[in-house]
């Protein structure tokens, strides 16, 4: 079997939740036996430069990749007011990709196609007239959910009406982009079932992110006890809404009843405003270089998000790292984790504060909840197993 994975950014090196995603496809594709071509779209301002890609993962995946410019532009966007057309998916429609899947297209045969994210879907007419394999849509967000979460959370009078204004023509197109699919590989039941209520009726399946190979480390680790850590890509904007929420709402509770704990901010594309909040109780660390050693180094992770869909793929790497976890409601959705067994949920300042400084106050409850969250992922989300299943889940395209 020959699968070409479309994605909507660079899925190597995987170092977000978004890239480990894709790239525990492909890998899990190709451990299985299963020939993969990968051809990404390389936002210019946000990716690693894939120049810098390794090369036997190059030689693997022929990988290939196409760089774009998705920045939000002030005439492109006041222009697009006045089309029915969406905003957020013209930014991701490009000639050269078009012309690359053509060449891609024309030299090879896929048994496969997958689109990685709604992103990808504009190129769907060009694929049907170009190949008849079967195109799968992977979904790994309700993409329209995030802006209007966005919209609800801003005070902007203006700025709320365009952001709902965005979530409504996204909403619209992913209404109908589903039913322009072969199938559906959607990362979380939520996901699934929405496209479902739109009308959907063709194959689905749950995919979820798996649970990450931990690196053996040679050296001893210490831990932190007194910290809390935040791990994300910080141009993702539920993240840094999330994060900000957190730094003025809910920190300067933590650090009244527990002035020598200390949070650390880190991520990919940390934004410069960000640094603003550096102080004695607030550590902005930006990129690490190894996220795991990060992890295992730090104590209560928090995942403060107030928007977002699909599933945090950062959880699944906490917990495999059986990390405590405090999140919000929304930065769990999608994984099934239980509250008070696998993670603590909070949603408001107050009781996020609550669980951090329990977390502290009671190291041996904390540890066992990491504990059990571990397993929880091990039992739930083995990649062996989540790869094997969306193996049958291809052959059934073609059991007829």
């Amino acid at each position: 079997m020959k699968v070409l994975q479309l994605c909507h950014r660079l899925p190597y090196p995987p170092s977000d939740g978004g890239s480990i995603a894709m790239h525990q496809i492909t890998e899990g594709l190709l451990n299985q036996g299963i020939s993969v071509k990968v051809l990404a779209l390389s936002p210019t301002l946000l990716e690693t430069s894939s120049k810098h890609i390794d090369d036997n993962y190059v030689k693997q995946t022929g990988f290939e990749s196409v760089s774009i410019d998705t920045q939000v532009k002030y005439i492109p966007a006041l222009v697009n007011l006045f089309s029915s057309k969406s905003y957020n998916i013209e930014r991701f429609h490009s000639k050269r990709m078009e012309e690359t899947i053509k060449d891609v297209l024309l030299r090879d045969h896929f048994d496969i196609i997958q689109l990685e994210g709604l992103y990808l879907t504009p190129y769907i007419p060009l694929i049907r007239s170009l190949s008849g394999s079967p195109i799968l849509f992977r979904s790994h967000n309700i993409e329209h959910f995030i802006w209007l979460r966005l919209a609800r959370a801003s005070r902007h009078p203006f700025k709320k009406m365009y952001l709902q204004f965005l979530a409504t023509r996204l909403k619209k197109y992913e209404d109908n982009i589903i039913h322009e699919v072969d199938g559906l590989v959607a990362i979380s039941d939520i996901d699934k079932q929405f496209f479902i209520d739109r009308g959907f009726t063709g194959p689905s399946i749950v995919i979820p992110a798996g649970m990450p190979e931990l690196t053996v480390h040679d050296k001893e680790l210490s831990r932190e006890n007194k910290s809390v850590f935040h791990l994300g890509s910080m141009d993702w904007r539920p993240n840094q809404e999330g994060v900000i929420w957190f730094l003025k709402k809910v920190w300067p509770l933590v650090i009244a009843e527990m002035p020598d704990l200390k949070f650390y901010l880190a991520g990919k594309r940390m934004p410069e405003n960000f640094h603003q909040y550096a102080n004695q109780h607030v550590v902005v660390v930006g990129e690490v270089d190894n996220a795991i050693e990060f992890l295992l180094t730090k104590n209560v992770m928090v995942v403060p998000l107030l928007s977002g869909g699909g599933m945090r793929v950062k959880i699944i790497e906490g917990m495999a790292a059986s990390k405590v976890i405090v999140s919000t409601t929304i930065g769990a959705e999608g994984i099934g984790c239980k509250h008070g067994d696998h993670i603590y949920l909070a949603d408001r300042p107050e009781d996020m504060a609550r669980y951090i400084l329990h977390c502290i106050d009671h190291p041996e409850e904390a540890e066992q909840i990491g504990k059990q969250a571990r397993e929880f992922v091990q039992r739930h989300y083995s990649l062996e197993r989540i790869i094997k299943k969306l193996i049958k889940f291809y052959r059934g395209f073609y059991s007829n």
